[in-house]
């Protein structure tokens, strides 16, 4: 799912669908935390006491960290007093013994208050986590790994007995095995072993409804509020379905249990057998049939098998491609294709060239740009990977990364290893070109020419790539009076020269007619979209000269939406031809510039308090459009245009645009979207068409 991240330093990376954790290389030792809290959520306020058990190979000093929240504490090292000293976050002691000798117990005990401020009505996803790390309120509990909420060692190996003491009925959920939950007097304790390795822990509490259905070895759980539960059934079944498709794919479960757990504000984290979804992500009707796979199939890729930060996360991109793309690429040919080309329309529209990276650098998704790479390009990255081998090299070579690294480390290099292996060849072209570079091949077809000659047709052109070249292999169809031939090249170099036979007369020519390559769209190719407005590299923002003080709230809301970093909001009287050509343009109203009413005649039909859409006509006060077109000055822009028919719903719909990215136009009725749609390409270079006489 895409709601993901956070912190800075050595700190917790919030990933859509993923909480993962940037770490040192870990310590060839093993730590044992026996951790025991209470929580006190009217002071926010966490009292602990953690009895760590490192060894036997644990080292001279030990550096623990904690949050600078922690107070009052009280450290003991084998039931004796030790000094240590407490300063940015990190806790240092000796231990007193050698290195290698018996295994040591550190106890401490302390309180912390963790407060972050909870979105209420949040414009902008892009961090789903919305800053917030720790909190203790009585909505809810969310306690993430990286806010420092229990002392932090890197080990080889980390388990966890957990104990949670909270006011009567207030449960809480982690990783790991429940051992259960009762309620003494006016006390709830819940009680859990986390005895699988994980790189770090996060906890929720707050008054669940608890159910669990045994899936054989597995229990699928869902921990909801009591206004959700009636949504439990839906996610139990479909959890089912999820762990039935992935271990007949990749292999048994890792885990003992899945659980759907409710977060009181919105967020989309998917944690080592659970995932913490937001009241308001839980109804939305998608949610069940991409997100969660997404959420669970990370329980394989990223909390199941690790990642190696230091080389680039790889789990984002491969869980994108096994969850979300799969499921497409299931329901028909055509939906996989459509697929693959927004990933290509995403990157055209959302990746500058000076803003991309190489897919080795993505550590964690936190803005568009990062979003687009490290899940998109990945993704297609691995669709490439799947075509380039086969089926049954690719999805053997999953199976074998992860029964070899369950619970382990693995990079892009260790992933190429066992690619290779089941390849039978050397992939680190394929690895260098596409993983270890930034960018895209832009391509094109030049010189097509088709001769009648003995026996039938001789086609001939070249396939072009603009600098710097990629290698690869690409499909053309030909498509006949009576047939269509397809034939796979090597693309390689700035030109590639081709030839095709034909029996019957030509009449079009494609390269790529799949979109099975990752490239750069050219302009002609892309569609004008909400995604182009939030891949601006500066906005001019046109309020309407009788724009009301909520019309001008909801611009501000809806630049924030967007991401917008690079915008200045101005009235119409103030704009000069010379700025209008400068920049992307958002008009919010009614857009007085006849240039741009030019370029919106024959797509849709704007009046100052109507509309009218694919022959739909929209008029109510709550009505509302936004869509976005050419721009009518400098190409290779875009002009999109907001236009509320009143004050009524304006906010909700400029909160809700930012998550259409893909899509030219939206109507809205009462804040509701009721049409959506993309502006069609007629036009790509990688397109030859003859003349029909």
């Amino acid at each position: 799912m895409d709601f993901c991240k956070q912190h800075a330093k050595r700190t917790a990376i919030l990933l859509a669908g993923l909480f993962t954790l940037i770490v040192s290389p870990v310590a060839a030792f093993d730590v044992h935390h026996d951790l025991r809290i209470v929580l006190d959520p009217v002071g926010s306020r966490l009292e602990a006491v953690d009895t760590l058990t490192i060894g036997p190979a644990a080292p001279v000093d030990v550096v623990l960290q904690l949050s600078n929240k922690a107070t009052g504490l009280d450290l003991k090292i084998d039931g004796g007093s030790a000094a240590f000293t407490f300063d940015n976050g990190r806790l240092r002691l000796k231990t007193g013994k050698a290195k290698g000798s018996d295994p040591i117990r550190i106890s401490l005990a302390y309180t912390a208050v963790f407060d972050d401020p909870v979105p209420v009505m949040p414009a902008n996803t892009d961090n789903p986590g919305y800053g917030v790390s720790a909190t203790i309120s009585p909505q809810g509990t969310l306690l993430l790994f990286g806010a420092g909420w229990y002392p932090h060692i890197d080990a080889e190996r980390v388990t966890f007995s957990l104990n949670v003491e909270a006011p009567a009925g207030v449960i809480a959920v982690t990783a790991g095995r429940s051992l259960g939950h009762r309620t003494d007097g006016d006390r709830t304790f819940s009680a859990w072993v986390i005895d699988h390795p994980v790189r770090g822990l996060s906890l929720s509490a707050a008054r669940f409804q608890v159910r669990e259905e045994s899936m054989g070895r597995v229990t699928a759980a869902t921990y909801l509020l009591p206004q959700s539960a009636d949504l439990s059934e839906a996610y139990l079944a479909a959890t089912g379905r999820y762990l039935q498709l992935y271990e007949s794919l990749f292999g048994p479960y890792p885990f003992d249990k899945f659980a759907v757990v409710e977060n009181f504000f919105p967020t989309g984290f998917g944690f080592p057998s659970y995932t913490l979804l937001g009241s308001q992500v839980l109804r939305l009707p998608f949610i069940i049939d991409t997100s969660l796979g997404h959420e669970i199939a990370h329980c394989w890729w990223g909390n199941g098998v690790f990642v190696d930060f230091s080389g680039g996360n790889w789990s984002e991109g491969l869980t994108t491609y096994v969850a979300d793309y799969l499921y497409t690429e299931r329901g028909s040919d055509e939906a996989g294709r459509a697929y693959r080309q927004q990933i290509l329309r995403n990157y055209a529209a959302l990746v500058s060239p000076p803003a991309d990276f190489p897919v080795n650098r993505f550590k964690g998704r936190n803005d568009p740009v990062t979003k687009t790479i490290g899940y998109d390009k990945s993704a297609m990255i691995f669709h490439m990977l799947r075509r380039h081998l086969g089926e049954e090299a690719f999805w053997g070579a999953l199976r074998d990364i992860y029964r070899e690294y369950l619970f382990r480390t693995a990079s892009w290099d260790d992933l190429r290893h066992i690619f290779e292996r089941r390849a039978g060849k050397p992939l680190d072209d394929f690895f260098e070109q596409w993983v270890r570079r930034a960018g895209a091949p832009r391509l094109g077809l030049e010189n097509v020419t088709a001769n009648a000659s003995e026996g039938g047709w001789r086609v001939r052109g070249e396939i072009v790539q603009q600098l710097p070249v990629f290698s690869f292999e690409a499909d053309l169809s030909l498509r006949t009076e009576g047939h269509l031939h397809n034939q796979r090249v090597r693309v390689s170099g700035h030109r590639t020269p081709f030839e095709l036979r034909a029996a019957d007369r030509p009449l079009v020519l494609e390269m790529d007619p799949g979109t099975d390559i990752f490239r750069r769209l050219e302009p002609e190719e892309i569609p004008p979209s909400v995604n182009a407005v939030k891949g601006a590299t500066s906005v001019l923002v046109i309020l309407s000269a009788d724009a009301t003080p909520v019309l001008r709230a909801a611009a501000e809301t809806l630049v924030a939406g967007l991401g917008l970093v690079n915008f200045r909001m101005v009235r119409p009287e103030r704009v000069h031809r010379s700025e209008l050509e400068k920049n992307d343009l958002l008009f919010v109203g009614y857009p007085a510039e006849p240039a741009v009413l030019a370029e919106i005649a024959g797509k849709v039909t704007l009046a100052r308090h109507s509309f009218v859409l694919d022959e739909t006509g929209y008029a109510d006060p709550g009505d509302a459009f936004f869509g976005v077109f050419r721009h009518p000055f400098a190409p290779g822009r875009s002009a999109a245009v907001f236009l509320p028919i009143s004050d009524r719903s304006t906010d909700a719909v400029a909160r809700r645009v930012t998550h259409y990215g893909k899509y030219s136009y939206l109507a809205f009725s009462e804040g509701q979207n009721r049409a959506k749609g993309t502006w069609p390409v007629t036009a790509s270079p990688l397109t030859y068409a003859w003349p029909q006489s």
